[in-house]
């Protein structure tokens, strides 16, 4: 392809011993590759050096660019039975943007980043200080990305709300779609999902290293077995992204759970893997908890599916899926009962400030919690070792007294000394024990308290919408009915959803509270008890 030359808007440090180039304010740069993928691209500096570098940092100088590809034609609208079989769709093309590449007889080592298009860019995290990337503490999080969308309006703008407001939208049937069902108990819930008839568990465990292309790439393979099958079937953490691009796409009034952030660095190493591991199950667990997410068809074609044939199959119906954003509406059988605005816009504003307090909040523990997992496992697990070692000395300084008579009290200081070394070891675990899990909780509300505001803006959309039209003379009755119905049908969406939200906030967060005070209820008494056993010692 063509180069162009592009000027760099803000400060970048490469990684070191990556791909990654280090680029400064002001400095101009020519683009050699915009199919790196993820938001990366390839290019020189004005010493020669080539690397690679966020495209969101830079901005196209003009009189030059990137070739336009334009898009291809929608495909026909088809289920996920009926869709046309493509013979040049490859699973290795597809699959492959989280390979690690060790080069042999080289040190160094190379992150390979997709091709693949992607609606978001991914950026790294500015501060290494304190990251809500769920990191794990001792494992080297510089290397973590994460997901931000650019465009603050991209959740309206590629919603289709106005037009499924108003009726426009064209060659998109719901027929044959699965029917969801939103029932209103009262005017204080105003809608509730219904209930999963037969819920069901999914285990993950087993994670992996495995290869292909004789070792050149690695990757590590999750196993995961659902209940209602007992059949295992093996993932990806790429299987995982994509799966949450495809629910993020399709239930844009639905808040998903996040997943782990991406890592570039220290992605093999047991410690990282395990708790990536214990990340993905609590979004697992999340889904499965769902009344809507954990029976739509990509999931359950995500959960199942163990041939590759059929897997790509599935794959293919659920990117042509034309369900999506508002037209997932078109799937809901929502009551018939109007819904007075005056009830819904004083409900809608305090949530969107209570969501604003909650998400700030969340976010203050996870910072907490990160620092007290730290600190036991650095701070507090040296000052108590710091302290036996200081008894233990005092000890052997009693060792013998001056008559070359062995001392009682030397074993007695010694004693002390040890408890308080073992102390300190203790501490050193208990991070993982209690701090940890607590905090991966915490992530999956993060990500849900930072959609939901989005969610009920697209409900505070709609209702403006609606009004617009009344205020239309020209707008027919008719036309105007269905308008208000459909508006209605998305303020029962966001508040079914809400409402789901919040009994799992109550339910989820209380469990999780609970076997944390647990486990640390378990630390003191063990601690305690070891200085029971030294304190018994003496005569």
């Amino acid at each position: 392809m063509s180069t162009f030359k592009v000027r760099v808007l803000y400060d970048f440090q490469g990684e070191p011993n990556t791909a990654e180039i280090s680029i400064s304010a002001g400095e101009v740069l020519t683009v050699t590759r915009t199919d790196v993928g993820e938001g990366w691209w390839e290019g020189l500096n004005s010493r020669g050096k080539s690397g690679l570098f966020p495209e969101a940092y830079v901005e196209k100088i003009e009189g030059g660019g990137p070739p336009t590809i334009p898009a291809p034609p929608l495909p026909p609208q088809g289920g996920w039975g009926d869709a046309p079989q493509q013979d040049h769709d490859d699973w290795d093309d597809d699959w492959d943007d989280d390979t690690y590449t060790e080069i042999p007889g080289n040190n160094h080592q190379q992150s390979i980043y997709s091709n693949e298009s992607n609606q978001n860019v991914y950026v790294r995290q500015a501060s290494d200080n304190v990251s809500l990337s769920g990191s794990t503490v001792g494992v080297d999080n510089r290397g973590t990305i994460t997901k931000k969308s650019l465009n603050i309006f991209s959740s309206y703008v590629k919603s289709g709300l106005e037009s499924y407001i108003l009726g426009t939208t064209k060659d998109v049937s719901s027929s044959g779609s699965k029917r969801i069902h939103i029932y209103r108990d009262s005017d204080d819930t105003l809608g509730r999902w219904e209930a999963i008839s037969n819920p069901y568990t999914v285990q993950i465990a087993s994670p992996k290293k495995a290869s292909k292309m004789g070792g050149l790439k690695s990757f590590i393979a999750y196993q995961l077995t659902p209940s209602f099958t007992n059949i295992e079937v093996s993932r990806r953490y790429k299987h995982f992204d994509w799966l949450h691009d495809r629910l993020t796409e399709k239930f844009n009034m639905i808040a998903i759970p996040p997943l782990p952030d991406k890592q570039v660095s220290g992605r093999y190493e047991e410690m990282f893997i395990e708790h990536r591991r214990a990340q993905l199950q609590e979004f697992i667990n999340y889904m499965c908890r769902h009344p809507v997410l954990s029976m739509c068809d990509v999931w359950i074609h995500f959960l199942t599916c163990t041939d590759e044939k059929q897997w790509k199959q599935g794959k293919r119906n659920a990117e042509k899926d034309q369900l999506i954003g508002a037209n997932f509406c078109l799937c809901v059988e929502a009551p018939e009962k109007e819904i007075m605005p005056s009830l819904v816009e004083t409900k809608i504003d305090e949530n969107i400030n209570y969501m604003a307090k909650m998400d700030q909040c969340i976010k203050n523990l996870m910072i907490t919690s990160q620092d007290q997992q730290k600190k036991c496992a650095t701070m507090y697990s040296k000052e108590f070792s710091r302290i036996g070692e200081a008894f233990f000395a005092l000890g052997s300084a009693f060792e013998y007294n001056q008559q070359g008579m062995y001392s009682k009290a030397s074993v007695d200081v010694k004693n002390i000394g040890s408890t308080y070394i073992m102390i300190g070891k203790l501490y050193e675990e208990q991070g993982k024990i209690d701090w940890q899990p607590l905090f991966d909780k915490l992530y999956i509300y993060k990500g849900i308290t930072a959609n939901l505001p989005d969610i009920l803006h697209l409900q505070k959309m709609a209702e403006q919408k609606k009004k617009e039209c009344e205020r239309n003379s020209q707008t027919q009755q008719v036309a105007l009915t269905e308008v208000r119905r459909r508006s209605d049908v998305v303020t029962y969406t966001v508040f079914a959803e809400l409402n789901h939200f919040q009994q799992e906030r109550d339910n989820d967060l209380k469990r999780a509270l609970k076997d944390f005070l647990s486990e640390q209820l378990n630390f003191y008494r063990n601690v305690v008890s070891k200085l029971e056993e030294t304190l018994d010692q003496f005569e």
